[in-house]
């Protein structure tokens, strides 16, 4: 009896190293943009996401991740509005996904993706964990146009570190808006500033596609471009359907290193379509000492 002790002992003891490892590796804190890179899979095991360009479109209309989601508005919808939403989500075993279960990308832990049927009211929120009530987040939006919003929730598990995306849509009465139409979609003028959006060559056709990014003030030179959630230019495209979107940021990827850092000059991206087409692109930078951040609606056929 007593040399079978000795041997779980001994086993124990040379175990033990590696439990404490492994704890110690959990309870780590998890640094935004840790996983930004990581590759993702769908629910059925296929990749959809990879590199640092972010440039994939994911098409939600064909793709599943094995989520539970529960979108409900609290406070009736109306234009102009604040409405109050509640969500349950749910993983795939049936827990709740808490917000100790959600790692940091991009300094946030869920970035929510808004668009109305034009196009034209894209809005970019970061929904809170209930701090009481496992699986709950909420909140608040205010719809600038009438019809169906599709939202889009891009989050990270800490459980697998690979990118997780989930649909879902809500109803605003009224009467729908036209989209715009314009002459030059790769060109936004805000008071004295341009914003220019300029597509380069590509090497053949249905590549993947670079365009440069470019903020100028009225004495065409560059503006300074402030962080915004750990980067320094943000972009988002959609097609004209609504099906998907993908989540695009800077190849010149360097990471601010505090809320004081700036760039200056233009920014390149890269976007891989699934098809060709009319896409909406939504820039969201911050320039200078602005207190509120820019959303910037860029058009690209493809």
């Amino acid at each position: 009896m007593l040399p079978v002790l000795k041997s779980k002992l001994s086993a124990l003891y040379l175990g033990l190293p590696f439990i404490v490892l492994y704890f110690l590796f959990r309870a780590l804190p998890v640094e935004p943009c840790d996983f930004l890179h990581e590759e993702t899979y769908n629910l059925e095991g296929e990749l959809d996401y990879c590199g640092p360009g972010d440039a994939g479109f994911i098409d939600l209309s064909l793709r599943r991740w094995p989520m539970i989601l529960d979108f409900r508005p609290l406070d009736r919808l109306e234009i102009g509005k604040p409405c109050r939403f509640e969500m349950n989500i749910k993983q795939a075993d049936g827990s709740p996904l808490a917000g100790k279960d959600v790692a940091l990308s991009h300094t946030r832990k869920i970035h929510l993706l808004a668009i109305d049927p034009s196009l034209e009211d894209y809005q970019h929120l970061h929904p809170e964990s209930d701090p009481l009530f496992d699986g709950i987040w909420r909140f608040t939006l205010t719809p600038k146009k009438a019809g169906k919003y599709q939202v889009y929730l891009d989050l990270i598990p800490l459980r697998s570190p690979r990118r997780v995306l989930l649909g879902a849509s809500f109803a605003v009465p009224g009467e729908k808006t036209v989209p715009l139409s314009r002459t030059d979609g790769s060109v936004v003028r805000v008071g004295s500033r341009t914003y220019r959006l300029e597509t380069m060559p590509q090497e053949k056709e249905g590549s993947e596609i670079f365009f440069k990014f470019s903020a100028k003030d009225e004495n065409g030179e560059d503006l300074s471009l402030k962080p915004v959630m750990g980067a320094f230019a943000h972009m988002v495209a959609f097609d004209s359907g609504k099906d998907g979107f993908a989540h695009l940021h800077p190849l010149e990827f360097e990471p601010p290193q505090s809320i004081e850092d700036a760039w200056v000059g233009p920014l390149t991206f890269s976007f891989k379509s699934p098809s060709a087409g009319q896409y909406r692109l939504w820039a969201q930078v911050k320039v200078g000492d602005d207190q509120e951040e820019s959303f910037l609606p860029f058009d690209l056929k493809i």
